[in-house]
């Protein structure tokens, strides 16, 4: 408690600093900006350097007689140890630093100063005093190498100042403008320390560093997430008119105005009947052009019902068609019901051998999901090719995307050549009552 309390009250700043990057760190923690492994390595690395310079204040001012000849004790030992950890771990961190910011290939070239200084280090250390030493009473001298560190940490922080040049040249303005003040910062310290004008900031200076390039790298993330997510808006809306213009085929008005057209002399009523349901048809396939969010399943089926009995007016009693809905009170992406039931119509019954049979859709729920099923008797299909087919198979690829991104749901499709297939559509409810509740 005594080194805590020690701490506080003569590295305050210091541990301030390291705990606001760590608390920056958590709570962005599931978006992981890039570079955050790096911010987190150098305040591992920082937290060292206060611990170590905390430990030595406090040492000096509870524990060190300067009376007392201190050669060959743990003391001794302790103050190399720590002295000779700061004189690497400043250097390394610009290093780390560097490796974040700029675009280096050849790591290990760009660590050789730092290898360099790792090896001269441990050799003072534990052999001949050409860097620093202490005298018998704890003395820090400075000997013939002392400025090792010192040009080590300036050869990174120049090479941060050529980068950051290089950023303003290709006009990343925001990234050359954080590079060359931290830079700047850390540079002004060494001045003023070297003169004497203020005394042991180095801590505080580099967290202050560590702290402006993580808020930039922040800002960039949100900025390019906000791209994203517009780029995402974008395809989403674009998958939406994709499908619903696909959904507006020639063939199939050709068809159904043929059929229209042949039931004008025959049954006026029928085909009045049959106009209304092409207006619907077309009136629902252009409105979900300008249609967000979800959409009721209620509406859904009467979207289905209506294109159904414009294939009636074609297939007659070719086509039978069965609806079991045991389940109508939840949301789903518009247009998702219909196209499936399309593909089961043009590729199952009118693909298969005898140009007939029925279409059976099936609303359900259980404990997780509301279920839609669509199965047909018709020609069925290798499910593997499912990936290749082509655009003549109405929105499968664009459907189960969709299903996806609006609601989280699912298309699972399965068939079989000759004997039919079968379409089930998965809506989470818990994702349901979320959309429902908007």
């Amino acid at each position: 408690m005594e080194l805590l309390s020690h701490l506080l009250t003569y590295n305050f700043i210091s541990a301030a600093m390291i705990i606001g990057i760590v608390i920056m760190l958590i709570e962005n923690r599931k978006e992981s900006p890039r570079g955050s492994e790096h911010i987190s390595v150098i305040v591992v690395m920082l937290t060292i350097i206060v611990v170590n310079t905390e430990l030595k204040e406090w040492f000096l001012m509870r524990v060190y007689d300067a009376t007392m000849d201190y050669r060959g004790t743990t003391a001794m030992w302790f103050m190399y140890i720590r002295s000779t950890a700061e004189h690497i771990l400043f250097p390394m961190i610009a290093y780390t630093l560097l490796l974040l910011i700029a675009p280096i290939k050849k790591k290990y070239i760009t660590f050789l100063p730092e290898l360099i200084l790792i090896i001269a280090e441990a050799v003072n250390l534990f052999g001949p005093k050409y860097i620093f030493h202490y005298d018998k009473h704890l003395d820090f001298h400075d000997d013939l190498l002392f400025l090792l560190p010192y040009f080590v940490g300036m050869l990174y922080l120049l090479l941060l100042l050529r980068y950051s040049i290089i950023f303003l040249k290709e006009k990343q303005m925001s990234k050359g403008v954080a590079v060359v003040f931290i830079v700047f910062l850390t540079i002004l310290e060494c001045y003023l320390e070297a003169a004497y004008i203020v005394v042991d900031l180095m801590d505080e200076i580099v967290a202050l560093d560590v702290i402006i390039y993580y808020f930039y790298l922040v800002a960039i993330y949100q900025s390019e997430t906000k791209v994203k997510l517009r780029t995402s808006e974008l395809e989403l809306e674009r998958s939406r008119r994709l499908i619903a213009l696909s959904q507006i085929q020639p063939h199939f008005m050709y068809n159904s105005l043929t059929s229209i057209i042949y039931l004008c002399d025959k049954d006026s009523e029928k085909t009045k009947s049959a106009l209304i349901d092409f207006s619907k048809y077309l009136r629902k396939n252009v409105d979900s052009l300008s249609r967000q969010g979800l959409v009721s399943i209620k509406e859904e089926l009467e979207h289905t019902r209506v294109y159904l009995s414009l294939e009636k007016l074609r297939f007659d009693e070719d086509l039978n068609v069965e609806f079991d809905i045991k389940d109508d009170m939840f949301m789903l992406p518009v247009l998702t019901l219909q196209p499936m039931v399309e593909n089961a119509v043009k590729h199952g019954i009118n693909g298969s051998e005898s140009g007939c049979g029925t279409v059976r859709v099936v609303t359900e729920e259980n404990e997780q999901f509301h279920q839609i099923t669509i199965t047909d008797d018709g020609a069925g299909f290798d499910t593997d090719e499912i990936e290749n087919l082509d655009a003549s198979h109405v929105g499968i690829i664009n459907v189960r995307k969709r299903l996806s991104d609006e609601c989280g749901g699912k298309l699972i499709i399965n068939s079989v050549p000759d004997k039919g297939t079968e379409c089930i559509i998965l809506i989470p409810k818990e994702k349901n009552n979320e959309n429902s509740g908007n």
